[in-house]
């Protein structure tokens, strides 16, 4: 692209508290040495998990008057990284850029935003509202480089059941496979317990036809926006030229080093999102870390 420092345009809404999308990708992509070029699908004073009475402004008349100027001015990216949409009309504004700028030679990375198993039975009116917006995942899939649902999100894009944790191996390489099937080249499963009572992330490196799994550790609670910090340390490592496994592996070990930040304080609510704030000095003068996969 000729950019001086890899270029992101990274299309996610912005809350105002409680640390998901836009205030991870920023910060994380920025301490990686990636330049952002946010495009918010939505401003809101807070994010939607627990919180009630959350003002939502709904950017998507304003996404195709972005996209109109930064031609206007030849903004070339050097990937496209897209996470929460919230409607129909915004995933096919975003899959037309998407489109263009894949033909450029922008990475696109999709992280198929539509709900987590730990959120189903406290918001349903979020998760069913994403349901009807499977068909539009699905479509941003087709032309992606890389995709990253949770367990959740894979299960919607493929129909399979949720499965009975722990999952084991020939389970996770079907659901990468038929993930693979939509059309992406390469597959990232976030938050899977696996058969050895560890949470992991499966990955398929479509160039490479290989299965791996990259330990993330246990912690037993749950973490909110976690999923975003991953994909964002994940998308400025494969900007940085690394190899998929290896960029995989990073970001695991990015929201590991977050989440022990975050179980020292025990009075931080999971709503408030991981302490990824203390290791974005330090953690990305020297990368990679470990390598903490294997084949499957």
């Amino acid at each position: 692209m000729g950019n001086v420092i890899p270029r992101v345009a990274a299309i996610h809404d912005l809350s105002g508290f409680g640390k998901v999308s836009l205030t991870e990708a920023i910060p994380i992509l920025s301490a990686m040495g990636i330049e952002v070029c946010p495009m918010p699908t939505a401003v809101l004073s807070t994010h939607t998990y627990e919180f009630q009475n959350y003002t939502l402004c709904d950017l998507t008349e304003e996404m195709p008057k972005i996209i109109a100027h930064w031609d206007a001015i030849g903004l070339g990216f050097d990937a496209v990284y897209s996470g929460y949409m919230s409607s129909a009309k915004q995933l096919e504004i975003t899959g037309e850029f998407m489109r263009r700028q894949k033909e450029k030679g922008a990475l696109i990375v999709v992280d198929p935003v539509m709900g987590d198993n730990a959120l189903l039975d406290v918001q349903m009116v979020y998760s069913d509202r994403m349901r009807d917006m499977v068909g539009g995942m699905e479509k941003l899939c087709e032309f992606a480089d890389v995709i990253t649902p949770n367990v959740t999100e894979a299960c919607m894009l493929t129909g399979i059941d949720y499965p009975n944790a722990p999952v084991h191996n020939a389970e996770i390489k079907q659901l990468l496979k038929q993930l693979h099937e939509l059309g992406s080249r390469h597959v990232v499963i976030t938050s899977v317990m696996d058969s050895e009572n560890s949470m992991c992330v499966a990955v398929y490196d479509g160039d490479e036809d290989k299965y791996y799994k990259v330990d993330c550790g246990f912690v037993n609670r749950p973490f909110h926006g976690t999923g975003d910090v991953y994909t964002s340390v994940l998308t400025g490592a494969l900007c940085k030229g690394m190899r998929l496994i290896d960029a995989a592996a990073e970001a695991a070990g990015f929201v590991r080093a977050a989440i022990r930040q975050t179980v020292r304080h025990p009075e931080i609510k999971i709503r408030e999102g991981v302490l990824f704030e203390p290791v974005l000095a330090t953690y990305f003068s020297s990368m990679p870390h470990e390598d903490g996969f294997v084949e499957i």
